[in-house]
């Protein structure tokens, strides 16, 4: 048989030889997605990259334009995610009772300033948007930038440099090579203080860590982040800027509303904190993938996840519907958040002081009553919110609602005070619903002009306006209270165990014990059930009727009367030893104008 030779080698020896040469050559080349290799990156610093921090973007809502509300298809268009929205049920926190509600939709002070068009160039998000939500970052924020060389594969290879910038005063600046292509990492805590350096490591293997906080400019951790690819120009001694750099908040801002116009009373002080297993968090956030880990609620040891009375940001009258200072307040707190497990979140508040008015017993201006300031306390209060899945990015505004708690007596709740009119409010363009409120107490009268006019009503009270709701139904939450009915009456009539002490100045109220007293002082003037008797009127500016305060010889002629779901018929009480008389249902004409003690549905 012939032989072939090739350079004096026999065929097939030759391609064995080849062979065993090109897998020699492949064991030399990385695996996995980033295969290629990295030639030894040696600095020479001919170059500067700058980055300046502008601002920090939420996490926008994904348009969808399926009117089934299903995701695409095509999988190129992510489904919207339907806004956050709950309420709980009136709860019972002893002394007072709560609603707590939870919602996407922030007070206006809260929203971000919306930008049309976007870069990719400086944003952590791959895609264009329509449209951003951003919020411009005040001076003295410090960020911090990592750079590393490309590998090749966008992804990060050799550790180049990091340092730390300053909003409105120091850019960062690293040295860097020309014609070379890098991975830069930034990321800011939205504080002032110093950003720990990040450890020097091959890759960005090091995590940071991120602290639940409440919203100081010193310590907040509201974390926000980016990353990109940046290939440096071929000039000397050149400048490579990324200017107006956008990072992506990490956390979820989470906004805790105290609303005390349930109270009828203004808030003086509260601090609100967050403990243990209560919806803030801890984290470690990874700069390579933008991931969290060890997510952990055990938070007690941390001394930042309180707010302060004077941090709370107060809502001004006029906006949000608020009448009187200090009813709203607001506070704010940060959390990391990963948007895939349910947080159940729970505020606790040692005191909260509420100030109220209690007219005086001799008092002399019918029309403005001259009243005296009552600090009122509750204590050692936690507010339970529904559990929702936060996501990163997010503003939630927690809201609680404060109720004032009512006295059972039998099968029904009852007020603790008569109804009045604020005619301040009622004067309003956003006061007609927030214009019936309960008095403090249930002031016992020297005379017949210290009763205040806004105390009696006719019968225009049984559809106020155009809202269709009778006026108990319009105190404030709407919908939480009613007028009492003539079975609620009787109920009271049936009872065994009414009083009737008499006061100094020859004046007398009723007093019910109920089974079980209501929580009292500090809160409240006590924790039984009182009526006190003030006659009744024909109309608003004539003599009142059946009210004898000071009268040695009448004063057991004064009678108390109080509307009910039926028009013609009043609860009435009059002097007397005899239970059945008491209290019981009485008809007059349905004109009479009367107070109202209103009931919970």
């Amino acid at each position: 048989m012939k032989r072939n030779y090739l350079f004096g080698v026999n065929r097939p020896l030759s391609f064995l030889f080849g062979l065993a040469l090109l897998l020699s050559l492949s064991n030399c080349k990385k695996t996995g997605p980033e295969s290629e290799t990295e030639i030894q990156y040696v600095a020479k610093n001919e170059t500067t990259i700058v980055f300046s921090l502008a601002s920090i973007e939420d996490t926008p809502d994904i348009a969808d334009n399926h009117s089934n509300g299903d995701a695409s298809a095509s999988g190129n268009r992510l489904q919207q995610v339907k806004k956050v929205s709950a309420q709980s049920e009136i709860v019972s926190l002893g002394d007072v009772d709560a609603i707590m509600t939870i919602s996407e939709d922030i007070p206006d002070e809260h929203k971000q300033k919306e930008i049309i068009g976007s870069s990719t160039k400086t944003s952590s998000n791959a895609e264009n948007k329509a449209a951003r939500v951003l919020v411009n970052l005040e001076s003295g924020v410090t960020y911090r930038v990592v750079l590393y060389t490309d590998n090749g594969s966008g992804a990060p290879g050799t550790y180049v440099g990091q340092a730390q910038g300053i909003v409105g005063s120091t850019a960062v600046s690293i040295p860097a090579n020309r014609n070379t292509k890098y991975v830069w990492y930034a990321y800011t805590y939205n504080n002032t203080r110093d950003i720990p350096e990040y450890a020097n490591t091959p890759t960005p293997t090091y995590t940071i860590p991120i602290y639940p906080t409440s919203n100081s400019t010193s310590y907040r951790h509201d974390f926000a982040y980016s990353k990109g690819l940046i290939t440096t120009s071929n000039v000397v001694n050149g400048t490579n800027p990324i200017n107006n750099l956008v990072l992506t908040r990490k956390t979820s801002k989470i906004i805790v509303e105290l609303n005390s116009r349930g109270m009828f009373a203004p808030v003086t002080y509260a601090s609100l904190r967050f403990t243990d297993d209560s919806g803030m968090a801890t984290a470690s956030f990874s700069l390579r993938d933008s991931s969290l880990s060890s997510i952990s609620q055990s938070i007690s040891s941390l001394t930042r996840v309180y707010n302060h009375n004077s941090s709370a940001y107060v809502v001004p009258v006029g906006t949000d519907s608020v009448l009187n200072l200090n009813t709203k307040k607001r506070y704010t707190f940060y959390t990391p958040t990963n948007g895939l497990e349910t947080r159940r979140f729970t505020v606790t508040i040692d005191s909260i002081i509420l100030t109220s008015q209690r007219v005086n017993e001799d008092n002399t201006n019918s029309v403005t009553p001259q009243t005296t300031a009552v600090e009122r306390m509750f204590s050692n209060k936690t507010f339970s919110f529904p559990g929702f899945v936060a996501r990163p990015g997010k503003s939630y505004l927690l809201s609680i609602k404060l109720v004032e708690s009512p006295v059972t007596v039998g099968n029904t709740k009852w007020a603790r005070a008569d109804l009045w009119r604020d005619a301040t409010a009622a004067n309003t363009s956003i006061g007609l619903r927030q214009a019936y409120k309960f008095r403090y107490d249930n002031t016992v009268y020297r005379t017949r002009t210290a009763v205040p006019s806004a105390d009696y009503f006719t019968n225009d009270i049984y559809s106020i306006g155009t809202t269709g709701k009778n006026i108990c139904e319009l105190v404030y939450p709407e919908g939480t209270w009613d007028l009492p009915t003539t079975t609620q009456i009787d109920e009271l009539h049936n009872l065994q165990n009414k009083e009737q002490p008499e006061l100094s100045n020859y004046r007398w109220y009723l007093k019910i014990n109920p089974g079980t007293l209501a929580l009292g002082a500090p809160a409240y003037p006590n924790g039984f059930f009182s009526f006190s008797p003030i006659g009744y009127k024909t109309s608003i500016g004539g003599p009142t009727i059946d009210f004898n305060p000071g009268d040695p010889v009448n004063y057991g002629q004064t009678h108390g009367y109080w509307r009910t779901k039926t028009q013609e018929t009043f609860a009435q009480s009059l002097n007397g030893s005899f239970q059945g008389v008491m209290m019981s249902n009485h008809n007059m004409s349905a004109t009479t104008l009367t107070p109202i003690r209103c009931v919970r549905k």
